[in-house]
C-alpha cells in the first residue's frame, strides 16, 4: 500500500523568487541527507504553484509501506522538512495531509500526527 503527505499553503501575497530558491534549498538539504534504506521519491514541490489561485507553495511525497515503523520515521522526517519551510513562509494558511487524516503544526514542535484524543 502507498501512503504519502500532501501539503499546499495559501496567502495572499505571491511566493517571492527568494522564498522559492530558499524552499529549494531546503528540500535538497533533506534529500541530500535523507538518513533511510528506502526513498520511494525526493521530497516533492509542484512547480506550478504560482499559476494557481492563492496558492504559493504544494507538493506531496510518497512514502515507503515496508514498515508501520520506518512510514512513521520518514514520515516525521519529511514533516521536519515542511516545518522550515513552514518557518520560512510566514502568513500562510496550510493544509496538511497524511493520505487523508489532517496533520497539526505547532509552533514548537513543528507539523506532527493528531494524538488519538484530537483524531476522534
Amino acid at each position: 500500500m502507498a501512503y504519502a503527505i500532501y501539503y499546499e499553503a495559501t496567502r495572499t501575497a505571491p511566493l517571492t523568487e527568494q522564498e522559492r530558491t530558499i524552499c529549494k534549498e531546503i528540500s535538497e538539504k533533506y534529500c541530500a541527507e535523507y538518513p533511510f534504506k528506502r526513498k520511494v521519491e525526493d521530497f516533492g514541490i509542484y512547480e506550478d504553484s504560482k499559476k494557481q489561485d492563492g496558492i504559493i507553495f504544494n507538493g506531496s511525497t510518497k512514502l515507503p509501506g515496508n514498515s508501520p515503523q520506518t512510514l512513521f520515521d520518514v514520515a516525521n522526517y519529511w514533516l521536519k522538512c515542511l516545518t522550515e519551510i513552514t518557518h520560512l513562509l510566514t502568513n500562510s494558511t496550510w493544509n496538511v495531509t497524511f493520505d487523508d487524516v489532517d496533520l497539526i503544526f505547532d509552533e514548537d514542535e513543528g507539523w506532527r500526527f493528531p494524538t488519538d484524543e484530537e483524531y476522534n
